[in-house]
């Protein structure tokens, strides 16, 4: 996803044909997707995180307080978009 210089806000991004002519049926089949996709998200960071705290290697505060590099926000961004684009091919 690119970002504009306003504090690496992503930009609004072109509204895809796909959604012209959705159904009801595809729109939860991607509400369900993004819903499992969180669901194992979360369970594996919170298995990293306790992991990491047992060892003392990391804790919450130090998660809380982390600042990515300008490096680290283009990769999650890129990441962002790929996953929305699989979503939208979900729709056609």
């Amino acid at each position: 996803m690119e970002t504009n210089d306003d504090e690496n806000r992503p930009l609004k991004l072109a509204r895809p044909h796909q959604m012209d002519s959705l159904t009801p049926d595809q729109l939860v089949a991607a509400v369900l997707r993004l819903a499992m996709e969180i669901g194992v998200l979360r369970d594996r960071l919170s298995t990293h995180e306790h992991l990491l705290a047992e060892q003392s290697l990391l804790s919450s505060d130090m998660i809380d307080k982390f600042t990515p590099s300008k490096q680290e926000i283009t990769a999650r961004q890129k990441a962002n978009t790929d996953l929305i684009d699989r979503i939208i091919n979900d729709f056609s």
